[in-house]
């Protein structure tokens, strides 16, 4: 009996499975073949969906609104709140759902747009949909989204549609019947897809320049040494921003805490004088594979094909713009099936409102616009331009400071975490960009500073959306600056 909980509690603590977790249920009315089956298991196994008894789950009975709404407190692990705060008049205080419904009413998931709550009728499966965006924390999204694919879609459209570019629901036949009630057993299809996406283990890439900081305990599966850069001369086409003995040493701290050795170049193009170089440089430095980050507008394919031939054995990884600031120039799926992988990096924003720099790092509004671009299709029986599953999304650790109008550089996540702790400077967060900034008033004749930075929530959405749209990768810039908060995000 004893090795039996500890196992259980082992799984809990292994996959950070939701409070009141049990065993594994064989609930008498769901058949072993049902197409549910491994779902309703799955929620149960980790307490997230009880049976309507201890013997049966309810197979084919609506789900309440009151009860959907316990479920996603359970799953999402949302501390109980005082029913005091609800606004409802049809809910009473000393209901069995009411703290659940109020941490849901504190995270914004339920309003209070109507008195009415209606806690007992069926939820409709375009209230379930809308309620998970909500839940995720996904709706400044919603009104991104393209045009819903279901013909009888009307309101909730773009939590309709950003439900389905996560592959959360779907529909049959062009139809998604959005005013039925959501069933015990589609809620329980739809909680185990999300959960199998938000507890999958992408492989996680650093980028270092030197020895120092958390990357070493970062779990990282690679760590990349950025070495320098692509020129574009002739006679010497990489600029080294690091020496041989330094690199030397790096790749020794690498292999000590087990993760493969990278070499990492950046430019804005990949030129034919290069090519031997780079293979050559990664051979000499007995590195595992390179990962080259591109940035210009244009990339040939046929380059690319060359440098994997010269790296024979040796991994090539790439980074790659979004596809909004290429300008159609990047063949996307060629240079997938050429590289082992392709990292996606999203560009920050700048300009100026009302005198105030407006410049969030990775808006998750282009996130999202670059990930439904690549990894999802409207087109059923085509595939999307890339595969989820090779690729990665690049996250940024430094902060972008900027003084009236003009940038005026990257700033560390240490810094920034300093900083933080500095009386007088004030703290923020779009909820638009999920991006933060910090401000630095302005002193004696020192104008006022404002730093655009990821804090651990803005990391913890975009590692979110990544999972959900089925990335198999995250690859972190400046890993040397990770702080304790982010390697918590990362997980």
């Amino acid at each position: 009996m004893k090795k039996r909980i500890c196992a259980i509690l082992a799984v809990c603590i292994l996959f950070c499975a939701v409070p009141r977790a049990r065993a594994a249920a064989r609930f008498a009315d769901v058949p072993a073949g049902h197409w549910a089956a491994a779902d309703i298991e799955l929620c149960a196994e980790h307490g997230i969906m009880n049976g309507v008894t201890e013997t049966r789950f309810g197979l084919g009975l609506p789900l309440s609104r009151c009860a959907c709404l316990v479920i996603l407190s359970r799953f999402f692990h949302w501390t109980p709140d005082d029913p005091a705060i609800l606004p409802y008049e049809d809910v009473s205080p000393a209901a069995w759902y009411a703290t659940e419904l109020a941490a849901a009413y504190r995270h914004g998931v339920v309003t209070d747009q109507t008195r009415l709550f209606r806690p007992e009728e069926p939820v409709t499966r375009a209230e379930l949909a809308a309620t998970l965006v909500r839940a995720l924390g996904y709706s400044v999204l919603s009104g991104l989204a393209e045009p819903a694919p279901f013909a009888d879609v009307t309101a909730n459209a773009g939590y309709i549609t950003l439900a389905r570019d996560m592959g959360l629901i779907n529909g049959n036949g062009g139809r998604f019947l959005p005013d039925n009630a959501a069933t015990r057993e589609q809620t329980a299809a739809i909680l185990a897809r999300l959960y199998r996406k938000l507890y999958a283990a992408p492989r996680k890439t650093g980028i270092i320049s030197a020895s120092g900081g958390r990357w070493g305990s970062a779990g990282l599966d690679a760590v990349a040494i950025a070495a320098g850069r692509l020129t574009g001369a002739q006679d010497s086409p990489i600029s080294y921003a690091i020496d041989a003995d330094a690199a030397a040493s790096l790749r020794a701290t690498v292999a000590a805490v087990g993760a493969d050795a990278l070499l990492c170049l950046s430019g804005d193009a990949l030129r034919w004088n290069a090519l031997h170089p780079v293979a050559d440089a990664v051979r000499a430095g007995n590195y595992d594979g390179l990962l080259l980050e591109l940035n210009g507008s244009y990339i040939d394919a046929s380059e690319v094909e060359s440098l994997k031939g010269l790296l024979q054995e040796k991994s090539l990884h790439l980074i790659l713009p979004a596809p909004a600031e290429t300008e159609d120039n990047y063949p996307y799926a060629r240079l997938a099936a050429l590289a082992d992988s392709i990292t996606i990096r999203v560009l920050g924003q700048s300009r100026m409102v009302n005198g105030f720099p407006s410049a969030p790092v990775e808006p998750l509004e282009e996130v999202y616009k670059a990930l439904r671009a690549l990894f999802h299709s409207d087109t059923p029986g085509v595939s999307p331009v890339l595969d989820p599953a090779k690729c990665a999304l690049l996250l940024s650790t430094t902060g972008s400071a900027w003084t009236g109008s003009t940038n005026t550089g990257l700033v560390s996540a240490a810094d920034v975490e300093a900083l933080l702790q500095t009386e007088g400077v004030l703290s923020h967060y779009s909820e638009r960009y999920a991006c933060a900034y910090l401000r630095l008033p302005a002193a004696d004749e020192r104008p006022e500073e404002v730093i655009w930075y990821l804090d651990s929530r803005s990391v913890l959405a975009r590692v979110r959306l990544a999972k959900l749209f089925g990335l198999g990768g995250l690859v972190i810039t400046d890993a040397n600056g990770l702080t304790e908060s982010m390697l918590q995000a990362f997980q």
